[in-house]
């Protein structure tokens, strides 16, 4: 293919993107509406139960093409998914959380797209995605790459680090080994790999030894989509999906061991927990301190992060680069985040945000801020300016291009 055509992509995911809620669905919304000025991009999904007519409809801000298939898989917090994750465990050889989303509806609308001719190239987005391939076991002309948002394995390890329930323990220990594999399987097969932070493609590359890491992407924000917080009050926003295990341990974890801390110093204190799906962990955390508000699933976030001064990002465990860290920045927040938090991006401690672990450590910067304004508000004016200036999806999207034409077909 000459470098001035615009290629065919067939970009393949295990959602439609609207809501826009998680940063899951707006790193991929974002860096695909600006792809589109480089190539056709037709994306195939499942429609799952909860997805709405609208969210179909709204799929032609990010592609030329939707394809669609029924699918309902298990869910966090209904009747069906820990027995569903428990004989997976024991029956499987491939993780959870990538078999839910196996389909033979989907292989066939995979292998038609295929043989059509019509594709340059295929983007499996996610882990996950990569099921359908791994299943189809065909050998084809066009190439594939997997965009790898997180070290998957890394996540369950640390989960088993943080996971006192025996068998919870044990489920974390198999869906590791499983991922493990599954990302091996992914580096044997996959033509390429694509990872979102300079930390993981070393860790790919490097540590486990994969030879078909292409490179890595910076992570983005719409810093034109938020207004800087004025809010003075002490009031602390947690931003991210909340059926997601690695936010649902951060924030419990986090109320249980640095908020009483932070409320003996400063009474005055008020939480409020950002995001879609809330588990009934989560909702009990509200309904146990009336300090706490848990929003569930909102159109439109910015309301919210206006309320608040100070963003913390306790997590414990996860993966990938987190979007929620540039939108808090570009929200006006100051941030306190662990590394874990941080991770995969440049954030300096003490410049750009205060960086604890431990939980007493984690409380005190939290109410170094409340008690210093003036640290607050500077910390909070140097790290919008930085994403500001430093980081767009455009970017992102300009070097994800250039790593897929690496291995786009002659």
């Amino acid at each position: 293919m000459m470098e001035t055509e615009r290629p065919s992509i067939l970009w393949v995911n295990v959602r439609l993107l609207h809501p826009l809620n998680g940063g899951d669905r707006l790193r991929t919304y974002h860096m695909l509406r600006q792809m589109r000025r480089h190539a056709r991009i037709t994306y195939l999904c499942p429609r799952v139960p909860q997805d709405t007519d609208e969210a179909v409809q709204k799929a032609s801000e990010y592609c030329d093409e939707v394809i669609t298939f029924d699918l309902d898989p298990p869910r966090g917090g209904t009747a069906r998914f820990y027995p569903a994750v428990l004989w997976n465990c024991l029956t499987s050889s491939r993780p959870f959380a990538s078999q839910k989303y196996s389909s033979k509806q989907a292989r066939d609308l995979i292998t038609q797209q295929l043989a059509s001719g019509r594709h340059d190239l295929v983007i499996a987005d996610y882990l996950m995605s990569w099921i359908h391939f791994a299943e189809l076991k065909l050998a084809s002309a066009v190439p594939t790459i997997v965009f790898q948002h997180n070290v998957e394995s890394l996540i369950w390890q640390r989960h088993v680090k943080n996971t006192a329930n025996p068998l919870r323990r044990w489920i974390c220990q198999r869906e590791w080994q499983l991922t493990r594999d599954f990302e091996d399987h992914a580096a044997q097969h996959a033509t390429g790999q694509i990872a979102v932070s300079e930390d993981e493609e070393r860790t790919f590359r490097d540590e486990r030894g994969m030879k078909n890491v292409l490179g890595w992407v910076p992570t983005g924000v719409d810093c034109d989509y938020f207004t800087p917080s004025t809010a003075t009050a002490p009031v602390l926003a947690f931003l991210g999906s909340m059926d997601w295990h690695a936010n649902v341990d951060a924030v419990e974890h986090f109320v249980r061991h640095s908020y009483p801390l932070i409320k003996a110093r400063c009474p005055e204190v008020k939480v409020i927990l950002i995001g879609r799906n809330p588990t009934p962990a989560v909702r009990a955390l509200a309904a146990e301190d009336s300090s706490i508000e848990v929003t569930g699933t909102v159109d439109d976030v910015r309301p919210y992060l206006e309320r608040a001064s100070i963003m913390i990002l306790p997590l414990r465990v996860g993966g990938g680069t987190r979007i929620k860290v540039f939108e808090g920045m570009a929200a006006g927040l100051a941030l306190v985040s662990t590394h874990i938090g941080t991770e995969g991006l440049p954030v300096v401690h003490g410049e750009h945000a205060l960086l604890a672990d431990e939980d007493a450590d984690f409380a005190n910067a939290v109410i170094s801020l409340i008690e210093d304004p003036a640290k607050r508000q500077r910390i909070a004016s140097t790290a919008l300016t930085w994403v500001r200036q430093n980081f767009s999806w455009a970017t992102a999207t300009d070097k994800f291009m250039s790593l897929a034409r690496k291995v786009l077909k002659e």
